[in-house]
């Protein structure tokens, strides 16, 4: 039985192959149909929360990746949310945020004051994580514990997230299915994966809503440590189609 580190050496040449000549956004053709606003709303800095701070040795990451049409059919119709879910583009999954993840339930988070996302940043990072708002968050929670900047920041969130490749969903919404269904189609789309790297969560009705990749401190990916939470294989799942 080959170890994880193989595993995950075998994952890292699968992917570059996979992604060998792709740009960003060049994946969004693939799997989300992207069209950049010509401007941005002003971003704003996010102080840490009185309390909140955790600046703790840091163990790993969890790439967190949003199934989209879930989002919309439940948050679609706040303003805030417009260019992901009423703007012209149609999104699949995107990129929630790169988490850096510390020992048991002590991770690292809002380590640092930081300052606004540049309208730069924004737009080249638009077609990952489609929203200003939550880059925002993303950067000023998590990405203060792991780069100095922004831009360096969402540069290796993006790194993982364009490595990756995703199953039909299309005919996946359409079955009836689980869990473990869904997690096995994932990671027969990503050379190397293995099903204890990957965390599904779904809403209370059991519709998908998240999936967490685990990763250690180099970006391979590892088995999950136990406190990250996800759903049995045998959990009924169901995909909302993307629009």
């Amino acid at each position: 039985m080959k170890g994880p580190r193989t595993m995950a050496r075998n994952w890292m040449r699968g992917l570059a192959l996979l992604a060998g000549g792709l740009c960003f956004p060049a994946l969004a053709v693939a799997q989300n149909q992207c069209v950049i606003p010509q401007s941005f709303p002003k971003s704003w800095a996010i102080l840490p929360p009185q309390g909140e701070i955790v600046n703790t040795p840091l163990t790993g990451y969890i790439l967190a990746l949003s199934w989209s049409p879930q989002f919309c059919k439940e948050r679609g119709d706040d303003k805030k949310n417009a260019a992901q879910c009423k703007g012209p583009g149609k999104f699949g999954f995107v990129l929630h945020g790169l988490w850096p993840d510390g020992a048991g339930l002590n991770d690292p988070k809002w380590c640092k004051r930081v300052s606004p996302v540049s309208a730069a940043v924004l737009k080249q990072n638009f077609c990952a994580t489609p929203s200003a708002g939550l880059m925002q968050y993303e950067w000023a929670k998590h990405g203060s514990c792991v780069e100095s900047d922004a831009e360096r920041y969402f540069a290796a969130a993006n790194r993982q997230y364009t490595r990756l490749r995703f199953p039909d969903m299309e005919a996946l919404s359409r079955s009836q299915t689980d869990v473990g269904t869904f997690t096995t189609a994932f990671v027969a789309a990503n050379p190397g994966l293995s099903a204890d790297m990957v965390r599904v969560d779904v809403t209370i009705l059991g519709w998908l809503k998240e999936v967490r990749l685990c990763l250690g401190k180099d970006y391979s990916p590892v088995s999950c440590p136990r406190d990250i939470s996800g759903e049995g294989a045998d959990t009924r799942l169901r995909i909302w189609p993307a629009r």
